[in-house]
């Protein structure tokens, strides 16, 4: 739990700081006086002066600030900062506002990037399923026990779908009852999606993925470790049988091996043979593959720079699609309110994220700058979307808005945030209580 509550304040506060600089250093091109920037509240910790800005390390790491003098643009204003963020033109406030969304946003970019260069960028999960849990099916949902195992499914209804993730919000977003599912090699099949909730969310857990058989952790003392098994290595045949997917591996192998098995590796692009030997009996597996003591793990690309440039273009639309489609459905009713997460939730995200290997915990990281980029830029008074939003209609109409109509919009865009913060607070408790 205290490994959790630092990830929390590392990842938030490194989130935010970054999305401050951008204000801060759109604030400084555009000639607008900025008299404090703060990573934290409360009593600094470290202070000095650069120009007219103070920099400050506070005490309560629970974000930080920029303060832009003449945002008010009162008279009082005027006279003592001329040079106030109200008196510039309002394109440069503009840019001033929307900066901070584009420094997380281009934070989500960098990371990807790097990911994919260094070869930490794991492979997107194929629109196939690999396997139907018929006995999982929710009532009255028919036709997905005659989905095909060995084709992408390309659409679904009248949505256009290219990995898992699309796929999956395919099923919880599209119009109960009969639709057609198109697959690549130009089949279809028509399927029954029920109406609820509770079971479209049945139907997505009973459709299995074709997850790699690709290792993750190898335990200490296991079967895999004393084999020479590493991680990263994807076991493409089990005694000679091939297993292109984690279930066909699962499947392959030995319940309860009485000797040694015989494993086909690929390492490198390298293939290897493996023999596995029985597990000892007073060990206990506590991997995902039982008594061989391995978690699942993820694949990861190998590629260039223009590679990693297309890989990241690529991650940030569809984990852009994927948030925006989440907040339709959350709109909508499709999804319940109870399914909103709050820092507890995010907290132990992060440290699964951590525990797994450093590319699955700073991709979590480039995702959560992008659900903060993409929260932020949300047309709701308050944030950096509503001031956005008020600028465009104070351009519009060539005159500043009325004090008053800033001054309530911000006070109901103040009131609708700190509702969804209280709201997902109070749903990460009752999740910590089971209810």
């Amino acid at each position: 739990m205290t490994l959790a509550v630092l990830l929390l304040l590392l990842v938030t506060d490194a989130l935010i700081l970054v999305h401050e600089l951008g204000h801060l250093v759109a604030a400084k091109w555009a000639g607008m006086p900025v008299t404090s920037f703060s990573v934290g509240f409360g009593p600094p910790l470290l202070r000095f002066r650069i120009g007219e800005t103070h920099y400050q390390l506070a005490l309560i790491p629970l974000g930080g600030f920029v303060r832009i003098m003449g945002m008010q643009g009162t008279e009082e204003d005027r006279r003592e900062w001329p040079n106030g963020f109200a008196f510039h033109r309002v394109h440069r406030r503009m840019i001033v506002v929307i900066a901070g969304v584009a420094a997380n946003a281009a934070l989500a970019l960098a990371i990807y990037t790097f990911l994919g260069s260094t070869g930490g960028a794991s492979t997107p999960t194929p629109a196939r399923v690999s396997a139907v849990f018929e006995e999982d099916l929710p009532a009255g949902a028919e036709g997905w026990s005659s989905m095909p195992s060995d084709v992408d499914v390309v659409r679904v209804g009248e949505r256009d779908v290219g990995d898992w993730a699309d796929f999956a919000m395919a099923l919880l977003a599209v119009e109960a009852g009969r639709q057609p599912l198109e697959f690549a090699d130009g089949g279809s099949l028509t399927v029954i999606i029920p109406g609820a909730e509770p079971e479209r969310l049945q139907l997505l857990a009973s459709l299995l993925p074709p997850l790699p058989p690709v290792l993750g952790t190898v335990q200490p003392g296991s079967p895999a470790d004393r084999a020479g098994l590493k991680t990263g290595d994807r076991i493409v045949a089990v005694e000679g049988r091939p297993t292109p997917t984690f279930y066909e591996w699962l499947g392959a192998m030995p319940m309860a091996p009485t000797a040694p098995v015989s494993l086909r590796v690929l390492r490198g692009g390298t293939g290897i043979d493996i023999r596995v030997p029985q597990p000892d009996p007073e060990f206990e597996a506590e991997g995902s593959f039982g008594w061989l003591g391995a978690h699942l793990g993820t694949e990861f690309l190998d590629g260039d720079l223009g590679g990693a440039l297309a890989y990241s273009a690529g991650e940030v639309g569809r984990h852009t699609r994927m948030i925006t489609e989440s907040g339709k459905l959350l709109v909508t009713g499709a999804v319940g309110l109870r399914e909103v997460s709050g820092p507890v939730e995010i907290a132990r995200m992060s440290e699964q994220a951590y525990r797994m290997n450093w590319p699955q915990f700073f991709a979590f990281v480039a995702f959560l700058s992008l659900n903060l980029a993409i929260l932020n830029f949300l047309p709701i008074p308050v944030l950096d979307g509503g001031h956005f939003l008020l600028l465009v209609l104070e351009g519009t109409i060539r005159r500043p808005l009325p004090p008053a109509v800033v001054r309530y919009t911000n006070v109901a865009g103040a009131t609708v945030v700190v509702f969804f913060m209280g709201f997902a607070f109070l749903n990460d408790i009752l999740k910590l209580l089971g209810l």
